[in-house]
């Protein structure tokens, strides 16, 4: 399969995609958001390293804003908060790079000059000045059992993953989050080598795991 024809049958799937999702009812979507928040928080503090106590300081979740009709994750941020992890969410910097903020109740938003989603105000800092990561929560219209991953097609993602590649010593695990439709079947998604597989996604209904190294959150 070529480059082109690969990039073709990409697009068509995430057409197909996001035709689906905006097709969900938007009460299931909701359900789906909350029943994900739970799945994640649930796995979070299984972890040696989660907060417990008072004062708690757990470590820091890098999560993303999401927009209808994506996964919402507002319910999932409040949660991390209330249990005492730290949370950061992406920032859209020029040449398709992410930096990232701090996120917690009441944090000033305002919408990104690139994107269509909404950004904290406050300080912006690389990842590698993020304290003591668990896990990124990637967004994604779907992704399949190989851990291949489609997203909205900005690249900001593969970017900054790739500099965090699976298996590399200290490598942080990377985590997709998507509705339990777009689980989508080994091998259903092209990839590119610029295309930065995940280590498990989460669903609704928990974490799936693809045996890929790194995914030992």
């Amino acid at each position: 399969m070529t480059p082109s024809t690969r990039d073709t049958e990409k697009a068509h799937l995430r057409a197909s995609l996001r035709t689906a999702r905006a097709a969900l009812d938007p009460a299931d979507r909701q359900d789906q958001s909350r029943a994900l928040a739970g799945a994640v928080v649930e796995h979070l503090r299984s972890l040696p390293s989660a907060p417990s106590g008072t004062p708690r300081h757990g470590p820091t979740v890098a999560v993303y804003l999401g927009v209808d009709p994506e996964p919402d994750t507002a319910p999932l941020l409040q949660e991390l908060h209330d249990l005492g992890f730290g949370v950061v969410v992406p920032i859209c910097e020029p040449e398709y790079q992410l930096s990232w903020a701090s996120w917690f109740p009441g944090v000033p938003l305002q919408r990104s000059v690139r994107a269509p989603v909404l950004e904290p105000t406050g300080k912006r800092f690389s990842f590698d000045e993020v304290p003591d990561v668990a896990v990124i929560l990637v967004p994604a219209l779907g992704v399949d059992g190989s851990g291949h991953r489609v997203g909205q097609g900005g690249g900001y993602y593969d970017r900054f993953l790739a500099r965090y590649p699976l298996g590399a010593p200290g490598a942080v695990p990377r985590m997709g989050v998507v509705y339990r439709s777009e689980v989508l079947p080994a091998g259903t998604i092209p990839s590119e080598p610029y295309d930065q597989p995940l280590g498990g996604v989460f669903t609704p209904d928990g974490l799936l795991r693809f045996g890929t190294a790194g995914s030992s959150v």
